[in-house]
């Protein structure tokens, strides 16, 4: 019997530190959920496009490549969900002018001379109107990465760079949209 008692402060004194462990857990949660909403950041379902203003059409042209690159088939996407991609007639209309993909490198193998770490760099040039007046003119966004590169396991380094082009085209989606959301509050005002 004594061994039972001896073990119940030792378990309250456990199940003390679990709620404080989730207080402080829902804590932080709270901090980030409002520092988000407080700098202007909206959830993923919340539409870019000012008051009246229901749709946006998406255009890129580049006569030397064939179909759209990430970037837009991104874009588009992220317009289908939240409900407001439009066709060419829509009255809010993002251009995406220039997308430019860069490769350098930053540090090279002492030991051999090989290329051991790069950097991709994704620029975006794009435009912004709303009922044909523009908002932004060439609106200019960049995003880079680095990965280190193993010329002994070159297809894990591909793969490594197409995984990172794409995820960074995804952040430039976002970061697109959210500019132009930014713009949209200024029309408001």
């Amino acid at each position: 019997m004594k061994s039972i008692s001896a073990g119940l402060p030792a378990r309250r004194a456990g199940a003390r530190s679990s709620i404080r462990h989730r207080l402080g857990s829902l804590a932080a949660i709270l901090v980030v959920t409002l520092s988000l909403a407080g700098c202007g950041f909206h959830l993923m379902g919340a539409s870019p496009l000012p008051e009246g203003v229901d749709r946006m059409y998406v255009s890129y042209s580049d006569d030397y490549q064939v179909g759209d690159p990430p970037l837009v088939e991104t874009l588009r996407q992220r317009l289908r969900e939240r409900h407001v991609l439009g066709d060419s007639g829509a009255p809010a209309r993002l251009a995406i002018r220039d997308i430019e993909n860069r490769q350098r490198i930053i540090s090279v193998s002492p030991v051999d001379g090989q290329v051991a770490e790069y950097e991709l760099t994704t620029t975006v040039v794009f435009d912004y109107t709303v009922n044909d007046a523009t908002q932004l003119q060439n609106e200019k966004l960049s995003v880079s990465r680095s990965y280190s590169f193993d010329n002994t396991e070159r297809l894990a380094a591909e793969q490594e760079q197409r995984e990172l082009l794409t995820a960074m085209h995804e952040e430039l989606s976002n970061l697109i949209l959210l500019r132009v959301a930014t713009a949209n509050e200024k029309l408001a005002d």
